[in-house]
């Protein structure tokens, strides 16, 4: 079976937690077997929340075990 780190994850767009009340998507910059860099592309808070430490144009770490996301067919 291959491992998420032998895919060509790099360039990928993806949502970040999928279901969370603010919704994030980024691109992957980086894998390893640690977990991601991925560039937050658009971070969608809602009129109640000012704040969820994602802002668009950062980049973030995330390790495989705290990390869900789903791939994006087409880049936001």
């Amino acid at each position: 079976m291959k491992s998420m780190v032998n895919l060509d994850l790099e360039g990928r767009h993806i949502k970040l937690y999928p279901g969370d009340s603010v919704e994030k998507w980024g691109v992957i910059t980086f894998s390893s077997i640690e977990g991601l860099l991925i560039k937050i592309t658009k971070v969608d808070k809602g009129s109640w929340s000012s704040s969820g430490g994602y802002e668009v144009g950062t980049e973030h770490f995330l390790p495989w075990n705290k990390l869900s996301f789903t791939f994006e067919n087409t880049p936001e």
